[in-house]
């Protein structure tokens, strides 16, 4: 039986992925527990797809997904965790910026929460990007945690139990983001510092004006989810299936 899945989307990350596979097999082994690592590649037009499938092939406890066509970060992260098993999920990126090291302190965070905690996220520090980066995320998390309540650093990187997997994959809504689900939601969630490392290779898939229109719209959703959470409590089969079609 599985104990920790994580969660890894894929795109425009084909240098990174050899190294963040290394250190978190490493990670993952220390714990002396049985483990997975999902790839979902979002139709990586950059190598990505050939890279994890000689990672895959090093290592029998890695699956691979590539994805037909490109549906976003947020849907591919769904269909990851529609396919995890775990006690215990991890979600995380796959660019480095993420330290896979920092995956043992959510666990003993939320190991010491004795069940009261159902997702701990790896809250952000340092100076991982540029000041006016850093000043953009900074508003959109305050704005989200007074909408969501949701922890004010909280952001992708996170481990949730089954039972957080199971609520957030009964959501349906058209970006899926995990800070705004489990804070509308109502699932219990802590952070905890976590470090951030800087871009070792490539570029942000997201422009400057790319990410004020994502966080203007996942705060427009984040306040539709609070006042008519109903409408979108189930994925509908449509959705699924268009996740599903798309992985070969």
């Amino acid at each position: 039986m599985v104990e920790i899945s994580v969660v890894i989307p894929v795109y425009r990350n084909a240098g990174t992925l050899w190294p963040l596979y290394q250190r978190l097999r490493v990670v993952l082994d220390r714990l002396e527990r049985p483990w997975e690592v999902i790839f979902v590649n979002d139709a990586c037009p950059e190598g990505s797809a050939e890279v994890l499938k000689q990672i895959a092939a090093a290592d029998g406890r890695v699956r691979v997904f590539n994805l037909g066509r490109n549906v976003g970060q947020g849907p591919a992260t769904w269909l990851g965790l529609q396919e995890a098993s775990g006690r215990f999920t991890v979600v995380m990126d796959a660019d480095l910026q993420d330290p896979p090291e920092a995956i043992p302190k959510l666990l003993e965070a939320m190991q010491a929460a004795e069940g009261q905690v159902s997702v701990v996220f790896a809250g952000r520090r340092g100076r991982y990007e540029s000041l006016s980066r850093l000043a953009t995320g900074l508003v959109f998390r305050a704005a989200l945690a007074l909408i969501c309540r949701v922890p004010m650093d909280a952001g992708g990187f996170c481990l949730m139990d089954a039972r957080a997997r199971a609520e957030l994959l009964a959501w349906r809504v058209p970006r899926p983001h995990i800070p705004t689900l489990v804070g509308c939601a109502g699932l219990p969630s802590k952070s905890v510092a976590v470090r951030r490392d800087r871009r070792l290779t490539g570029a942000s898939a997201y422009s400057v004006w790319a990410r004020w229109r994502l966080g203007l719209s996942l705060l427009w959703l984040a306040i539709r989810l609070r006042l008519h959470p109903a409408r979108y409590r189930r994925m509908p089969e449509s959705f699924r299936r268009g996740l599903e079609e798309s992985a070969t």
